[in-house]
């Protein structure tokens, strides 16, 4: 079963948002913006008691939307859970027959689905707060016939949720008692002869280990008192063990050894952060492969709730581990801030969660407004980036490398990081700038270009306008004075760079006065092969050493309203 639709309103810092879903889904964001909440409002629904008196929300979950506001004046918290079929007939007849009455079917498209939706509120009359649960019809009214409680039992049979948190301990999940590991400990396969054997066998060897340690006698002795003033039931009530004697005894201690660097081989707790994170996440592949079934059933498909998976991880460990869960059984639903990881992610397996005047919107690619040779183009470009475009504020488009290499050195030199407010540098010669705008705007990106003033940065003016809508033009457009950069930066006092760097063969080229619009054409036209990224850095760092007056007022302006742009966000 796949769940298609989770809707929240009113819970903690979301007031409203509606999420759609695939096999598997990655949420994007930054901090604040929601992606933990969308974690906890799935794991609460398929796994706390819903009873109306069961304190399934804190008061702190419902949202309050200004300093004032309480919890029990706070508008109910409202998650709704929709569970449907991708085609026809594509859950099996054994799926009809546990959710029965909440399972409903589309007469037009012939799917079927099932709709969860858990509620909760303060109740005046109780003085306490309340919540209750309802399967929904296709308009979205409660069902009375499936408010019989083995129906959510069954959905969440089939749909059992896995939650691993950003923080995970291996001391903690590699405990008898643990969700993941717990059921291999317990798995006991001894015939009884074959158990009394074995601890037969321990006990002895316990005996021998002691006797070469005669220090624990005075022990012994000296807690055999505790007899004198309490009944402790045996003529020989105190025993030593230096080994558990009891076969449950050793597997509950069962611990994982790993190899180190040094060939020893160490209790995977003594090890670091990075190593014990990836253990949990291989112990949770270990549990959906081989336990799920024989603790669910054969056509539960679990949904798994990863909260950042490269916590703690190096870059190439983070690309093992997203191969990894594409290969886990289910639904996989993940948070990350990992251009590494999200580099190895479908473009429409993506979900950016962006805040935005107090508000949370969803943001994705459609891939059906793009031709399969764009989106392979929008693919590539974001694992060059290994992602990092996806975590942008703004994009600032440019044509090509000397403005790639030029604008984040310019806000240095006005005492700016491009990189810290939010804004990057992409370049949209090989791909399109309307392709590229087309992608921000799905993505909730903002957006800022630069384009030259000849005939080719005229038809990226056009281009770019036609994608403005009701925006202002100059708030995303702007266009170079003089022609083309390297023109632009001779006319604005760096042609002693341009200069000393005329290619021999096109000396004579240059026919024009010194100085004027059409020698600076002439120089840029003659310039050695090569020379452009060259003549960039050079002119990046005169600007840096002397300063931001050094740098041209409409670059100026051009980085302040990107910054502006970037600013608009969250």
């Amino acid at each position: 079963m796949l769940l298609t639709q989770l809707e929240i309103r009113n819970f903690r810092g979301i007031e409203e948002l509606t999420l759609t879903l695939d096999d598997l889904c990655v949420l994007i964001g930054e901090n604040n913006s929601g992606k933990s909440t969308v974690l906890d409002a799935l794991c609460i629904c398929l796994t706390r008691s819903l009873t109306r008196r069961a304190r399934v929300f804190e008061e702190y979950d419902y949202h309050l939307p200004d300093p004032t506001s309480e919890p029990s004046k706070a508008e109910p918290i409202e998650i709704t859970l929709t569970f449907a079929e991708r085609r026809e007939d594509e859950w099996p007849d054994e799926i009809s027959q546990i959710l029965d009455e909440a399972e409903q079917i589309d007469k037009e498209q012939g799917f079927r689905s099932v709709k969860l939706r858990v509620r909760s509120s303060f109740d005046a009359t109780a003085n306490d707060f309340a919540t209750e649960y309802d399967f929904l019809d296709l308009s979205g009214n409660p069902l009375v016939k499936a408010k019989n409680p083995r129906y959510l039992t069954g959905l969440r049979q089939l749909a059992p949720v896995f939650y691993l948190a950003s923080l995970r301990d291996a001391a903690q999940e590699f405990r008898a008692r643990s969700q993941f590991w717990g059921p291999f400990v317990r798995a006991l396969d001894f015939e009884e002869d074959e158990r009394a054997e074995l601890e037969a066998d321990l006990s002895e060897l316990n005996r021998r280990v002691l006797a070469k340690h005669s220090a624990f006698d005075s022990v012994k002795e000296r807690l055999k008192k505790t007899a004198d003033f309490l009944p402790l039931g045996e003529t020989d009530p105190v025993s030593i063990e230096a080994l558990p004697s009891k076969v449950f005894d050793i597997l509950s201690r069962t611990q994982i050894n790993l190899a180190s660097k040094t060939g020893a081989r160490i209790p995977i707790v003594r090890h670091g952060s990075g190593t014990q994170s990836l253990a949990v996440i291989c112990l949770f592949d270990a549990f959906l492969n081989s336990q799920l079934k024989d603790a669910y059933g054969e056509h539960s498909e679990p949904l798994l709730a990863l909260e950042e998976p490269e916590a703690h991880l190096h870059p190439s460990a983070i690309n093992a581990v997203i191969g990894m869960l594409r290969d886990v059984p289910g639904q996989k639903l993940v948070s990350t801030h990992s251009g590494d990881l999200l580099a190895g992610v479908p473009l429409g397996n993506i979900r950016r969660l962006r805040r935005s005047g107090g508000k949370i919107s969803v943001h994705r690619i459609d891939e059906t407004v793009f031709e399969p040779e764009d989106l392979e183009k929008l693919d590539y470009k974001v694992r060059a980036t290994r992602g990092g475009l996806f975590f942008s504020r703004c994009w600032l488009l440019v044509e090509g490398e000397t403005e790639a290499t030029l604008l984040p050195e310019c806000a240095r030199a006005m005492g700016h990081d491009l990189y810290a407010d939010g804004v990057s540098l992409v370049e949209f010669s090989q791909i399109g700038i309307e392709k590229l705008i087309r992608f921000a705007d799905q993505l909730g990106i903002e957006w800022f270009t630069l384009v030259d003033n000849d005939d080719e940065g005229d038809k990226y003016e056009a281009s770019a306008r036609s994608q403005l809508g009701k925006r202002n033009k100059s708030d995303h457009i702007r266009k170079l004075d003089h022609g083309v950069m390297e023109v632009f930066l001779c006319m604005e006092g760096f042609g002693d760079i341009y200069e000393a760097t005329i290619s021999e063969q096109k000396e004579d080229d240059i026919t024009a006065e010194s100085g004027t619009l059409e020698y600076w054409q002439q120089v840029a036209k003659a310039q050695e092969r090569g020379s452009k990224p060259k003549n960039a850095l050079a002119v990046a760092r005169k600007m840096v050493a002397d300063g931001q007056n050094a740098v041209p007022e409409l670059l100026t302006d051009v980085i302040e309203r990107a910054r502006k742009l970037a600013r608009s966000v969250g």
